[in-house]
């Protein structure tokens, strides 16, 4: 039920990449951002580069490693550290425009084995949508 702004692949827009790995999400600033799944926090930013404030959680989902990015979050509203568990509906941060952005957005991917892969795509097999 949350706007989607961008999807997943090549793109023209300025200021931004023309090799989008996620989708764009626009529930507004500040709303609240659920993990996907459980999981381990492999990496964080706090803000970093392109992506600005960010997480990614690491999941093994069908046998698979399965990463689960989530960027452009507010400052200050990183929940989690690396190494930190998060379990299914936690809240990693809040939506915000750091980084390299264009408004307020979740950029949300998903990396399988560390590839990027259509997010929306992926969350439409392993999801009840």
């Amino acid at each position: 039920g949350t706007p989607i702004s961008d999807y997943f692949g090549y793109r023209s827009c300025a200021g931004c990449s023309t090799d989008h790995q996620g989708i764009d999400y626009t529930p507004g600033n500040g709303y609240p951002i659920p993990a996907i799944a459980d999981g381990v926090v492999s990496q964080t930013g706090n803000p970093s580069g392109a992506l600005g404030v960010f997480i990614v959680i690491d999941h093994m989902i069908d046998g698979q490693l399965v990463s689960s990015v989530y960027a452009h979050m507010q400052l200050g509203s990183l929940n989690y550290a690396v190494g930190d568990t998060v379990r299914r509906g936690d809240i990693v941060g809040l939506v915000g425009d750091t980084g390299q952005s264009t408004g307020p957005h979740l950029h949300f991917g998903i990396l399988i084995n560390d590839v990027a892969t259509d997010p929306y795509a992926w969350l439409n097999s392993h999801v009840n949508m």
